[in-house]
C-alpha cells in the first residue's frame, strides 16, 4: 500500500516540475553594452556642465545625497583622501569664477540593470592650463529613465599626464 501511495506522490511531483515555468528574472542578467552609449553621453553632458560651470544643471545631473572621494598623493609617499557630498559641488558660495574643463578618454563601462560605472583616465584644465590629470571613476544610476551621477571619486597626478593622455586626441571625450 505505502508503494503504490509513494509512487503516486513522485509521478504527480514529476509532472508538477514538467509544467513549472522558470522564473522570470527581476533585473537583467550580465553586462549590457547596448546601455553603454546612453552611460557615456551622460558622462559627456555631466563634463559639459562642469567645464560650462553650471552649478544647476550639475545638480540636476547628479543625486544630491551621493558622495564623492578625491585621492592626491602627499610629500613622502602618503595619499590625502577627502570626501564630500555632491550637494557641496553644487553650492553656489563655491563659484569663484574660474574657468575649469574637463575631459576623458578611453572609458570603461559596465552596466547592469539599474547601475553603471565609468573608469577613465581625464585631464583638468584651469583657466585654459592643464592643471592635473589622473582617473575618474562615476558611479551612475538610471531614475525615471535617466542616468545620473550617484558617486565619483578621482585621482590628481600634476605629473601624470605624459603618461596617461591618448596617443590619439580624437579620442577625448566629450568632443568640442
Amino acid at each position: 500500500m505505502i508503494r503504490p501511495i509513494c509512487l503516486g506522490v513522485v509521478a504527480i511531483t514529476l509532472a508538477a516540475c514538467a509544467t513549472t515555468k522558470a522564473p522570470v528574472p527581476l533585473a537583467p542578467g550580465g553586462h549590457q553594452p547596448g546601455e553603454e552609449a546612453a552611460v557615456l553621453a551622460a558622462m559627456d553632458r555631466y563634463m559639459r556642465v562642469i567645464s560650462a560651470n553650471d552649478l544647476e544643471a550639475m545638480a540636476g545631473m547628479q543625486t544630491p545625497d551621493g558622495m564623492t572621494y578625491r585621492a592626491r598623493a602627499t610629500e613622502g609617499g602618503g595619499m590625502e583622501i577627502v570626501g564630500r557630498s555632491n550637494s557641496y559641488w553644487v553650492d553656489p558660495s563655491r563659484d569663484d569664477g574660474r574657468v575649469v574643463r574637463e575631459r576623458y578618454w578611453s572609458p570603461t563601462v559596465l552596466v547592469r540593470g539599474s547601475i553603471a560605472v565609468v573608469w577613465a583616465p581625464y585631464e583638468f584644465w584651469i583657466e585654459g592650463k592643464s592643471s592635473h590629470c589622473g582617473v575618474d571613476v562615476f558611479d551612475f544610476v538610471k531614475i525615471d529613465g535617466e542616468w545620473r551621477v550617484a558617486n565619483s571619486m578621482w585621482t590628481v597626478e600634476p605629473d601624470a599626464c605624459e603618461a596617461l593622455r591618448p596617443a590619439d586626441a580624437g579620442a577625448i571625450r566629450p568632443a568640442d
